[in-house]
């Protein structure tokens, strides 16, 4: 492969099980960037988080759009999908004594997940949609270009 940065997306449709075919490209490319079996996983969780959500609340037809952006030390995945939205300020940080003793009923717990397991996320939400961009970054640069 060249130097140049990697771009990848993928379109499904708002249908659960289907999330699988993104996350095993991303799973795949991360792996292939030299992250960390542990970091790959986390990569993985948020990206399984954002996608299951994302089609969980798809208020339309329209596909849920993956987008990926790999560099010489980031990975760069958003989600997009075209529900409702919500206000991301509003969303508490989870309860965990409530979550052990209830479980996990109301949502929010997922957006604290993806930002404990990746090192960015940045949530843009509005009435026509939502996109949640995650990076993660290599701690020793190592390119996939070069392989």
């Amino acid at each position: 492969m060249s130097e140049k940065p990697l771009k990848l997306r993928i379109s499904i449709p708002p249908v659960e099980g289907i999330e699988d075919i993104p996350i095993a490209a991303v799973e795949a490319l991360a792996t292939k960037m030299g992250f960390s079996p542990d970091a790959v996983q986390d990569v993985v969780q948020a990206l399984t988080e954002a996608l299951v959500n994302a089609i969980l609340y798809s208020t339309s037809d329209f596909d849920v759009e993956v987008a990926v952006f790999a560099s010489q030390n980031n990975l760069i995945v958003e989600v997009r999908d075209r529900g409702s939205g919500f206000d991301v300020n509003s969303v508490p940080p989870p309860d965990f004594d409530l979550i052990s003793e209830i479980g996990v009923k109301n949502g929010g717990f997922g957006i604290h997940m993806i930002k404990a397991l990746v090192d960015k996320v940045e949530i843009d939400s509005t009435d026509q949609g939502t996109t949640v961009r995650m990076s993660k970054f290599l701690s020793l640069p190592k390119t996939i270009l070069q392989s």
